[in-house]
């Protein structure tokens, strides 16, 4: 990859339901891990997606904002989404149950005009803590039959805007190639990475992967959404890519912490980095 071009970067802290402040395909790609349903503790706001309750209403909340990103995303864009299914232990819901949350998602982006691709299996190298939380206990009785098997895959869902096809220009091109090794590594249906650490915040994933989805799927210059946006992973991504990033956070402590990280990533990279934050709150209910 060649020298990264001037590049802008939005905080915004706000509701992913309601991105109004956004123009219409004003965005080139999204990629976006969404909140783990019941399963982490996340702070405690009433307009976090990761407490509400009951399943379905998680689905509704999940498509309002699929449905923004639809109408932000140029033609041709794709929502790049890494999600886990659900595990419910016999302990904790009277028996065990994987709610299919992956294939739920496939469903709703569907019926909403996006167009299914190929998913990437994330064979996912866990820490202990991620284990216990969501599947370790489904292993039952060492070395008996009737186990259950270990929930150790994340999905990389691709959902594509249809409408036409991206059309960048010939120095976008040659700013974004891949090398071969970069490319036979890449595109490939199986990914084996160490996840990232929970330490300050309950659902992260790591920078490599962030990193390796923007420069697959978009070009120099192009912008990227995270409407769930942490710690500001897919931004310090964006940033290390030579693109623009917008990302969408609710809870104010995360805000601060990605306000502090970007900081300290920005000083480590040769390029024009202008990072911007800004508030959108009040944010829509549930």
């Amino acid at each position: 990859m060649t020298s990264l071009p001037p590049t802008t970067h939005r905080i915004v802290h706000g509701d992913a339901r309601d991105m109004t402040f956004l123009p219409d395909e004003s965005v080139h790609l999204v990629v976006t891990s969404p909140p783990y349903w019941t399963l982490k503790e996340y702070e405690p706001n009433p307009d976090q997606l990761g407490h509400v309750s009951e399943y379905e209403d998680f689905l509704d909340c999940l498509n309002r904002v699929w449905k923004e990103c639809l109408r932000v995303l140029v033609p041709g864009g794709r929502v790049v989404c890494v999600v886990g299914d659900v595990c419910l232990s016999r302990k904790k819901n009277g028996r065990h149950v994987v709610v299919p949350l992956h294939a739920d998602i496939c469903v709703m982006c569907r019926k909403l005009g996006f167009d299914n691709l190929n998913p990437i299996l994330w064979h996912k190298i866990a820490n202990a803590n991620y284990e216990v939380s969501n599947g370790s206990s489904f292993l039952g009785k060492p070395y008996e039959p009737n186990a259950i098997i270990k929930n150790d895959i994340e999905f990389i869902l691709m959902q594509r805007k249809p409408g036409g096809y991206r059309k960048p220009t010939e120095s976008q091109r040659e700013r974004s190639k891949l090398t071969k090794a970069e490319f036979d590594e890449w595109f490939r249906q199986i990914w084996t990475l160490t996840g990232a650490s929970t330490r300050q915040h309950p659902a992260p994933f790591p920078t490599e992967l962030a990193y390796r989805l923007i420069r697959m799927f978009s070009f120099s210059g192009d912008t990227v959404l995270d409407p769930f946006s942490g710690t500001g992973t897919t931004t310090a991504a964006a940033m290390r890519c030579g693109r623009n990033s917008i990302g969408i956070e609710i809870e104010e402590k995360y805000v601060e912490l990605t306000r502090r990280r970007l900081s300290e990533e920005k000083t480590s990279l040769f390029s024009e980095i202008d990072l911007q934050f800004e508030s959108v709150l009040p944010a829509c209910n549930t």
